[in-house]
């Protein structure tokens, strides 16, 4: 049996190319499932085709680095500046007038040694004070003077420590084996000693 020109199998054939769709057509085919969602436009029958040239690759120009600038070599550090002042020098005084030159050879300060050790050699000049109290160690400080006349003094790790009265009237109590920076007039307190910073220009 023939089937009709408007039965449901006719209608979800596809339409002929040679014409354009109709309304009817493309809501048939929507409802079937034969159409997707995506719209095209219309193709006008007898358009000539027109064929899309592939994109234009541009040939980008080559960079150039710049050759890295040789390094130079590192300034070499300037020397520093000494200033040598050989007309100043510096005593360490004691409260009985007792003057003791101090020099770049340094100057250990301690209580006076038993004979059985005095005649130990040392290259380095000591003063030795004779103290009944004992308060003041064999070795008690070193001071020392460099070419910037800089007098520095060290506790050499006594018992009872060295304390510095500045001229302002601050204490400074030094830590062993610590450079300590004088200046003229400054109070050391060696244990029970005192002692005191005095510039000089005789010679010694």
């Amino acid at each position: 049996m023939a089937r009709g020109s408007g039965s449901r199998r006719d209608r979800r054939q596809a339409p002929e190319h040679s014409r354009p769709l109709a309304e009817e057509d493309v809501e048939v085919l929507r409802r079937d499932g034969l159409l997707s969602n995506v719209i095209r436009l219309p193709v006008v029958a007898g358009a000539p085709s027109v064929p899309i040239p592939p994109p234009r690759w541009y040939a980008l120009p080559a960079l150039t680095v710049p050759a890295a600038a040789p390094s130079a070599a590192p300034a070499a550090a300037p020397a520093p500046i000494r200033h040598h002042g050989h007309g100043h020098h510096h005593d360490l005084c004691l409260a009985d007038g007792t003057r003791t030159r101090v020099t770049s050879a340094g100057l250990v300060v301690g209580r006076r040694r038993s004979p059985a050790t005095a005649s130990d050699p040392s290259s380095t000049p000591r003063l030795e004070l004779r103290d009944e109290s004992r308060s003041l160690s064999r070795e008690h400080a070193h001071l020392v003077i460099d070419d910037d006349d800089i007098v520095r003094v060290t506790d050499l790790g006594s018992g009872n420590g060295t304390t510095v009265r500045r001229s302002d009237g601050t204490t400074v109590e030094l830590v062993p084996g610590a450079p300590f920076v004088l200046g003229t007039g400054d109070v050391i307190h060696l244990g029970g000693t005192t002692a005191f910073l005095q510039e000089a220009r005789s010679s010694p």
